[in-house]
C-alpha cells in the first residue's frame, strides 16, 4: 500500500516508487491511497493495480469520517509493507489500522516514528524527491532501487476526446501552463502575451492549460490581441485528457506546478521556469536529466526570448 494524500506533482512523482517495486516484484498488487482530486493522476500511473480516494478536504476532513474512511477499507487486503508521503501522520495510522506488517516512511514527528519499521534513513547518494520516494523500496526489498522515467498510461476514451477537441486545428500545438498553488510562481500576464506571438510567428499555435476560476479570470486578462491568438483549454479537461493534450502537443512551457510533472510522464519535451535560482532546490524538483527537458532559472524566467529559445529547439 502506498499513501501519498498530497498535490499533483507530489502524487505523480510517487510513480517512481510504483514502478521500482513492480520491477522488484512484478506479482504485487499496488493499492494507492491518494487525495480525491487527484485520483486519476494515480490511477493511471505505470504500476498502480487499485485507488482509494481520500478526500481529506471534504467528505473525509473530520475525526469521524476518517474513522469511517478506515473501517471502509478494512480487512480488504493484506498489506506486507505500506510507503507512506510526505511524514503524514494519518497515513501510517491508516497502515498500522489495515494491519500492514512493515511501514517505510521518511520519519518526521517523535510519536509518528513508533508506527514505522525504518529509523533514519540514509538516502545515500540520492537528493531529488522521485529518487527518495523511490528509495523506500530498497529499505524494504534490500535490492537496488533505480532511478527511472515515470510513466503514466492514457486511456483511450481521453485520447479519442482530444482528437476530437483538435480536430480544427490546423498547427501544431505548443501549450503554456502559467499558473500554479503559489502566485509567486505564476507568469506574468506580459510574459504570457510575449510567448503566445513568438509561438504564432513560428507557425505554431499557443494554447493555454489551468484549472480552477483562477485560470479563467487569468485568460479573461489578458490582452484582447493575446487572446485573439491563444486557445483556451482551461478547465476542458480531465487529468487523463490533460494528458492526452499534451501528449498531441509539441511541447509545454510550464511553471512549477503538476501539469509540468504530468508532460514528463507522457514523454513530452517541457521547459520547466522557476523563479528561485537555488541549486539544492533545483536538484530536488528541476525534470531530470532521463527527461526531455530542459530548465530556466533566475533572471532568463522573467524573458520571453530565452523561454521560447529553450523550447523551440524540441519543435523542430
Amino acid at each position: 500500500m502506498i499513501f501519498s494524500a498530497a498535490y499533483f506533482g507530489d502524487t505523480l512523482m510517487t510513480g517512481a516508487l510504483c514502478m521500482n517495486l513492480k520491477r522488484m516484484y512484478p506479482q504485487c498488487y499496488i493499492v494507492f491511497v491518494v487525495n480525491k482530486p487527484f485520483a486519476d493522476a494515480a490511477r493511471y500511473l505505470n504500476g498502480v493495480d487499485e485507488v482509494w480516494p481520500l478526500d481529506k478536504k471534504g467528505s473525509d476532513r473530520s475525526v469521524w469520517s476518517k474513522y469511517t474512511f478506515l473501517k471502509k477499507y478494512e480487512r480488504r487486503y493484506v498489506f506486507d509493507a505500506a510507503f507512506i508521503m510526505w511524514k503524514n501522520f494519518f497515513g501510517a495510522l491508516a497502515a498500522k489500522f489495515w494491519g500492514a506488517k512493515k511501514i517505510y516512511a521518511e520519519p518526521g514527528a517523535l510519536w509518528q516514528r513508533f508506527f514505522l519499521t525504518n529509523g533514519a534513513i540514509d538516502f545515500k547518494h540520492w537528493v531529488h524527491v522521485q529518487d527518495k520516494m523511490a528509495y523506500l523500496s530498497e529499505l524494504y526489498s534490500h535490492m537496488p532501487m533505480e532511478s527511472m522515467k515515470i510513466r503514466y498510461h492514457i486511456p483511450d476514451e481521453a485520447m479519442a476526446y482530444v482528437k476530437k477537441l483538435l480536430q480544427h486545428e490546423g498547427r501544431p500545438l505548443v501549450l503554456i501552463n502559467p499558473l500554479t498553488k503559489n502566485k509567486k510562481k505564476d507568469f506574468s500576464l506580459s510574459l504570457v502575451a510575449a510567448l503566445a506571438q513568438q509561438i504564432d510567428r513560428a507557425g505554431y499555435t499557443p494554447g493555454m492549460v489551468g484549472c480552477g476560476i483562477a485560470a479563467t479570470r487569468y485568460y479573461d486578462a489578458l490582452p484582447p490581441e493575446t487572446g485573439n491568438i491563444l486557445r483556451n483549454f482551461s478547465n476542458r479537461t480531465t487529468i487523463p485528457q490533460l494528458a492526452a493534450l499534451l501528449a498531441a502537443s509539441r511541447l509545454l512551457i510550464s511553471a512549477d506546478t503538476g501539469t509540468a510533472h504530468l508532460a514528463l510522464t507522457v514523454n513530452v519535451p517541457l521547459v520547466f521556469v522557476v523563479y528561485r535560482n537555488e541549486p539544492y532546490r533545483l536538484r530536488r524538483w528541476a525534470p531530470k536529466s532521463f527527461y526531455r527537458a530542459v530548465t530556466v532559472s533566475h533572471e532568463q524566467a522573467f524573458k520571453a526570448d530565452d523561454i521560447w529559445r529553450a523550447g523551440k529547439k524540441w519543435c523542430l
